[in-house]
């Protein structure tokens, strides 16, 4: 697990990656997505985002602010990178 990384997104919108989950805080709501599925960060345009697991299910899209796009990339790497790096514990 890698230490937890936040970036905020806009004055409304957080997001946090711990090493395992992906999370989206906002508005009225959070999003999570776990390494398994492999979320991949995509950007749209020059100021929206989206989260879209490859191992199926829906996509999960926002605004984020122009500014914060490096700091935003960097966090996209390290969830990509993390992508290889996760294994399924049993508790044995």
């Amino acid at each position: 697990m890698t230490e937890r990384i936040d970036v905020w997104a806009s004055p409304s919108v957080l997001v946090s990656f711990d090493g395992r989950v992906l999370e989206v805080f906002g508005f009225a709501d959070a999003q999570r997505f776990h390494i398994a599925f492999l979320p991949r960060i995509v950007f749209v345009g020059k100021s929206r985002m989206s989260i879209r697991p490859q191992g199926g299910g829906g996509q999960y899209t926002f605004f984020y602010a122009v500014e914060r796009r490096a700091a935003l990339e960097r966090l996209a790497e390290h969830v990509h990178a993390a992508h290889g790096a996760w294994q399924p514990s049993f508790g044995d």
